[in-house]
């Protein structure tokens, strides 16, 4: 593991680097570190931020998964489509309001996301256990309305 932080450290832009170009480099590497816990059940960090969604907050309409994972409207298509035929997601309409499409975690989606949330989570504290690094994110990502 120390020769892997000495390879990302390197990879990092030097101090005073713009910070879309640091949050940039940031982001990629913990893509590659999560899709390698996800990659064993075929799973792009895409298809992770649905699941973990689903296993959060419970159904939801397709509207509000395209806020949360800041998917746009076509990928997210894609990502329940791949998700729905693995089965791991279902789709229905809503029940109230019929052109609104609900996305569902299955029970074998659960099972998947049980499975892989700890080594997931592992893999982000393994980038870092620093809380005021994890605090100052969390402030940027929250919405400006809220800051």
């Amino acid at each position: 593991m120390p020769e892997e932080v000495g390879r990302v450290a390197q990879e990092l832009p030097p101090d005073g680097a713009p910070l879309t170009v640091v949050l940039t480099q940031a982001l990629d590497e913990v893509s590659r570190r999560v899709e390698e816990v996800t990659a064993g059940e075929g799973l792009a960090l895409e298809q992770w931020l649905v699941l973990r969604r689903l296993a959060a907050h419970g159904d939801q309409a397709m509207r509000d998964l395209v806020a949360d994972t800041r998917l746009n409207d076509s990928t997210l298509t894609r990502v329940v489509d791949r998700l729905a035929a693995l089965g791991l997601v279902y789709r229905e309409a809503d029940p109230v309001d019929r052109r609104r499409v609900r996305v569902t975690l299955s029970a074998r989606g659960r099972a998947v996301h049980q499975r892989l949330a700890p080594a997931v989570a592992d893999a982000e504290r393994d980038l870092t256990d620093d809380p005021a690094l994890l605090a100052a994110l969390a402030r940027l990502a929250r919405p400006r309305a809220e800051a």
